[in-house]
């Protein structure tokens, strides 16, 4: 298409799925909806497009007309060995550096 004119949002949403009975109980997911959309219109025609992330956030249980509650699905486990992978990775940047400035530093050494 020529002269297009893409435009791109970005949007985040919390979005509750339809409801489940299970025995006495009503369950509902919860989930997030985040990403990207694109649309372009030319002078032949026009198209659209879009990046989405949805990622689970609660069951809310209800059980006749009780208070409903909501049972997260975060896990502190899954957060916590995500804080381990990113101090380990930095970790490994740093000692790499460490490294390739020791090499410099004994390739100029050796010039002397």
């Amino acid at each position: 298409m020529t002269n297009q004119n893409p435009e791109f949002k970005q949007f985040k949403k919390r979005l509750g799925g339809e409801a489940v009975v299970v025995g006495e109980y009503n369950l509902q997911p919860v989930a997030q909806v985040a990403g990207w959309h694109m649309t372009a219109k030319g002078e032949t025609g026009q198209g659209a497009g879009a990046l989405l992330r949805v990622k689970p956030l609660e069951v809310i249980v209800s059980k006749g007309a009780g208070e409903p509650y909501s049972i997260h699905l975060t896990s502190e486990t899954e957060e916590a060995m995500k804080g381990i992978a990113i101090g380990a990775l930095v970790i490994a940047v740093l000692c790499s550096l460490i490294i390739l400035g020791a090499n410099i530093f004994r390739i100029f050494k050796e010039k002397e």
